[in-house]
């Protein structure tokens, strides 16, 4: 064991003595910090004249959400919602009047809600006439909205019935809470797993691809431990430096989005982050399973970029391939409707770190079996990352010295 962890040393000790890892790694932690303050940097202007610095909405609106907040968003908060925007002149820019800065915008979070469910078609004046009878029926307008998108998808009857069932059971009415600091953080975990995962594709790439480059193959297969526990303690290194690195990464976001918005919000449902999610989780609920699948996608990129690494000769192939395949299914819609193609599709390691794609409602059907997204892309991950490792176990320990 001991001669395993000074093996384990000895790798790390060559990955920080490479200056490009080095520099990547303090990158991704500079940009981890700074992704959750650049919202709340500059100044709104109203005809070239400055109207309100964006820190001082962002507090002011935190403030008046905290106000609100662990009231139910029943039909007394949302007449009272209708009525503040009542009060309100229907002018061209409404949202900078007296009457607005004053009456409106202290609901303006509940506002938020009210009008997604109406897929934000709502106006000034389309809230100003909302009847008693609509605001009775809010919460059977959205499941009758969210029902009526999930039944005109394209997958099978059987993953329809069970969405709907999961929306049935989503407790109403909501628990109103000021949810800044993890719409920040939802929208960090994903810049997280990108930035993990390309930074890991220039660490690990000249893991065995390097000794290949300096021809350090030569020494390493031909000595003592060159064939078992060296290669066990590359790997191990791999996938270490992986999971270290991302916790860190979100512990710093987790830190820097609390501090900044506010913490306010664990046990709220999750449709306060998006209405129409159909999924009875909580936020918490929500935020635990985003991040596992964030880091079991970084997981595959480390496992992908290993086994790549014990086939190319070159660490700058590895960050290539890597790269492309981390950034071009960025680039590529798949829409619901071509339900396998979108499967496949989700599966990639970059899709795996997305919202909408972890809680989407396209399920995958296995021959009848319905499982959730946020439950086959982890196991996906997991099965298919460790299938890769004796793959590039074997794939260094048979390479041909020459």
């Amino acid at each position: 064991m001991r001669t395993f962890l000074t093996l384990v040393g000895f790798e790390y000790k060559k990955i920080f003595k490479r200056k490009g890892a080095i520099i990547a790694l303090v990158v991704g932690i500079i940009l981890t910090i700074a992704n959750p303050l650049m919202i709340i940097f500059g100044t709104s202007y109203i005809d070239g004249e400055p109207f309100e610095n964006h820190y001082d909405a962002m507090v002011k609106d935190r403030g008046y959400a905290y106000a609100l907040s662990g009231r139910a968003i029943d039909e007394v908060l949302l007449a009272e919602t209708r009525d503040a925007y009542s009060m309100v002149p229907s002018v061209e820019r409404y949202g900078t009047s007296p009457e607005f800065q004053e009456y409106a915008r202290p609901y303006s979070g509940v506002f938020w809600i009210l009008n997604s469910v109406y897929d934000y078609s709502l106006d000034l004046e389309g809230v100003k006439n909302l009847t008693a009878e609509d605001i009775r029926a809010f919460y059977q307008t959205r499941h009758d909205n969210v029902a009526s998108s999930i039944r005109a998808g394209a997958i099978s009857y059987a993953a329809k019935d069970m969405l709907i069932k999961f929306d049935n059971e989503i407790d109403t009415p909501f628990i109103y809470a000021f949810t800044g600091g993890f719409d920040s953080l939802f929208a960090n975990i994903y810049s997280i797993g990108i930035i993990c995962a390309f930074i890991l594709a220039i660490c690990l790439a000249p893991m065995f691809a390097g000794e290949y480059s300096t021809r350090a193959d030569q020494l390493i297969l031909s000595s003592k431990f060159g064939k078992n526990k060296l290669i066990t303690a590359k790997l191990f290194t791999a996938f270490s430096i992986f999971a270290l690195f991302f916790m860190l990464l979100i512990a710093i976001a987790y830190v820097m989005c609390m501090s900044v918005y506010g913490y306010d919000c664990w046990g709220a449902p999750f449709q306060l982050i998006g209405t129409f999610f159909a999924y009875p989780l909580t936020i918490l609920d929500a935020v635990l399973i985003f991040a596992a699948c964030s880091f079991l996608g970084t997981f595959l990129v480390a496992a992908i970029t290993v086994l790549i690494s014990s086939k190319f000769k070159s660490p700058f192939g590895v960050i290539i391939i890597v790269s492309v395949l981390l950034f071009a299914p960025m680039m590529i819609h798949v829409p619901e409707t071509m339900v396998r193609l979108h499967n496949f599709f989700s599966l990639l390691p970059a899709n795996m770190m997305a919202l909408w794609i972890v809680f989407s409602h396209v399920p995958f059907d296995l021959f009848g079996l319905i499982v959730l997204p946020y439950v086959a892309l982890p196991v996906f991950a997991i099965l298919a990352g460790a299938a890769m490792l004796p793959f590039a176990w074997r794939g260094f320990r048979d390479h041909q010295i020459g």
